[in-house]
């Protein structure tokens, strides 16, 4: 097979992500700095794109997933227009068009270097990565629910990492996270000075570098046998709903969302529940 160049840049299909091989790993980084790297769909596919690469790649043995200027990746962007020259079927991969469980799945390592914000589907994929180094300035947030979104992606991981009820004020209690409160909790391997942290990167991979690639290899894949599965059907079927809907409708416009609700059971618990606890005067 003929050897990679030692330096050279990838395309990835799209401008958002720059991503280039040094020697053995494979850097991708997020630049959308107008957009605190808030990601599109094709930036979503690029990702899955390069964690293929490395997975093709006999002499590659890290995907790196890092940010531009003072931030790792605000989530998906809720602004974005469809683009209609893009290299990949939009419609075909849609419902697999998120590259969480895909970075899960390769052989290889992958190591996100967390600078500035990390929320959404930027969290997401520190927690479906192998390492996650982050600087001091780092900052986590799941705004997920209040965008109507279910997602399962963080639902079957985030509990897995924190513990439960830690997890569940991070859902439903949108709260923000620091770096040093990350680690504490186990969001992050590790917090290093900002002005270090690509320096600091690289030592972690050149420790990586010290263990057997064949044995690392088995040891994800074990390790990932005994993780809960992804109910990636539910993810997307809270996708178009009223309440997504609204929601997105309601961030864009800058008001508080009109949740909408339910009144499916009415009727039943109209007549049969409530005069079991309902005084009639009322």
């Amino acid at each position: 097979m003929t050897p990679l160049p030692d330096e050279v840049d990838v395309d990835l299909g799209t401008p958002e992500l720059r991503a280039r091989i040094s020697g053995d790993r494979l850097t991708v980084t997020i630049h959308r700095p107008e957009k605190r790297n808030a990601v599109t769909a094709d930036g979503y596919h690029g990702i899955k794109r390069a964690a293929m690469i490395v997975a093709d790649e006999p002499d590659l043995d890290f995907l790196v997933i890092t940010g531009s200027e003072g931030n790792f990746c605000a989530g998906g962007d809720m602004n974005a227009r469809p683009d209609g020259d893009r290299r990949w079927d939009a419609f075909t991969e849609a419902y697999d068009g998120t590259p969480f469980e895909t970075l899960q799945r390769i052989p290889k390592i992958v190591v996100c270097s967390v600078d500035g914000v990390a929320l959404g589907g930027g969290l997401v994929m520190t927690l479906f990565a192998d390492l996650v180094i982050a600087a001091d300035t780092a900052r986590f947030r799941v705004p997920d629910l209040t965008r109507g979104v279910y997602e399962a992606f963080l639902a079957s991981r985030l509990p897995q990492r924190l513990g439960t009820l830690r997890a569940n004020h991070l859902i439903y209690g949108n709260e923000w996270v620091d770096a040093t409160e990350a680690e504490r909790l186990g969001l992050v391997g590790r917090v290093v000075p900002a002005a270090d942290l690509m320096r600091e990167t690289d030592a972690l991979l050149d420790r990586v570098r010290a263990t057997g690639p064949a044995a690392r290899a088995a040891m994800k894949r074990e390790m990932a046998r005994a993780l809960p599965q992804v109910d990636v059907s539910g993810y997307w079927g809270s996708i178009g709903t009223p309440e997504q809907i609204e929601a997105f409708g309601a961030f864009l416009d800058k008001r508080e969302p009109r949740w909408p609700r339910d009144h499916d059971r009415d009727a039943f618990v109209e007549v049969t529940r409530r005069p079991a606890w309902l005084p009639p005067e009322a």
